[in-house]
């Protein structure tokens, strides 16, 4: 027990200075603004706060609930335990009056048994006491059966003091933890005090902060707008800038400018020269325009000749293969004339007279 209580102490003590190891390195985190302010994303540290407290909400309402739930399953259980008592208790009250009553029964209240028999008050001829028997023998066992039951009454004490002894430790050893989770609850209260009161300094340090930027920003802004509306001015009114063009016209003319005083042509110059522009511009157009008719005329002629020629070539050739179609027709039948008239010759070819051969005789005019 002492040695499990020292290592509880050590683990303890380990966990304690742990935790302020922990808690000086944030500490020394926070002290440093450059670390602090840099990458700092207000909006997603109010998020996580706001996650945080939700979450503890939500696990603190459901340990409420389950602790309701228990105590109701609790008061139920309690509540069936005792009926069930109580139902035991009626069944033994009516087995006791039972027993009770068969007990009075005249069968149940005769004795037992007669007036005991008094050994030394007998003869030898009763057999109650024979010769070489110990007569001490009850008062031998009536002494170790009381030396027995002091022996456990002995044990049994000494096993409910070594019994009290261990619940004794035990509660020194539960009142030792109470006080190490009660400081430990202190010391995290404060913890959680000291984070959320670093966590309101850098929140305020970072709004200040914003705000001073923020203020910069603007007016930067406004003294560049105010820059730019005087260079704006300046633009706008400067003779330097704004060159005036009667500056170099000649003495002698209106029309004539002094070459080393020229600043450039005046607005009507300007627009006569961009009206004279505006003439080549459409002359060209116009002449683009004239060649893409002369183009698109000379397409239409292109394509009536090929059309034409077309025509005429699909003529051609309707043609031809008209004549070549009265030509193959005539080979075939000079084809089959030939073939008749070789079958001829060579039926021909040894000679035959037939009937009409003689019928001609005698039929002359002589």
């Amino acid at each position: 027990m002492v040695m499990l209580k020292q290592s509880s102490l050590d683990k303890e003590e380990a966990r304690i200075n742990a935790m302020r190891a922990r808690a000086q390195a944030r500490t020394q985190r926070f002290l440093n603004a450059r670390e602090r302010t840099l990458g700092v994303d207000k909006a997603a540290l109010d998020r996580q706060v706001e996650e945080k407290r939700l979450a503890k909400l939500a696990e603190k309402q459901a340990n409420a609930d389950q602790f309701a739930y228990d105590q109701q399953v609790l008061r139920i259980l309690e509540s069936n335990e005792a009926e069930s008592r109580a139902a035991k208790m009626a069944e033994m009250n009516a087995l006791r009056e039972d027993l009770l009553a068969k007990a009075q029964e005249p069968k149940n209240t005769c004795e037992k048994m007669g007036t005991p028999i008094n050994p030394d008050d007998c003869s030898f001829a009763a057999g109650q006491r024979f010769a070489g028997e110990d007569q001490s023998k009850d008062v031998r066992i009536r002494q170790q059966q009381a030396q027995m039951r002091q022996w456990t009454r002995q044990q049994v004490a000494e096993k409910q003091a070594r019994s009290a002894e261990v619940v004794e430790e035990g509660m020194r050893f539960h009142q030792y933890l109470s006080a190490v989770d009660q400081m430990r609850a202190e010391m995290e209260e404060a913890e959680a005090a000291r984070v959320k009161a670093e966590k309101r300094m850098v929140r305020a340090m970072n709004e200040a902060r914003a705000n001073e930027v923020a203020e910069r920003k603007a007016k930067d802004k406004a003294l560049e707008d105010e820059l730019n509306e005087m260079e704006l001015k300046h633009v706008m009114e400067s003779p330097f800038i704004n060159e005036e063009t009667d500056f170099g016209k000649s003495a002698q003319s209106d029309y004539r400018v002094r070459p080393d005083h020229f600043k450039g042509y005046s607005s009507d110059q300007v627009k006569y020269i961009f009206q004279e522009n505006d003439v080549v511009v459409a002359e060209h157009k116009k002449a683009k325009q004239e060649e893409k008719d002369v183009d698109a005329a000379w397409g239409r002629h292109q394509d009536a000749v090929s059309y034409m020629m077309e025509q005429n070539y699909q003529a051609q050739k309707a043609q031809r293969d008209y004549m070549n179609k009265l030509q193959a027709e005539d080979i075939a039948k000079q084809r089959l004339v030939q073939a008749e008239k070789k079958a001829q010759a060579e039926k021909d070819r040894f000679g035959s007279v037939d009937g009409g051969f003689f019928k001609g005789f005698g039929s002359s005019c002589r």
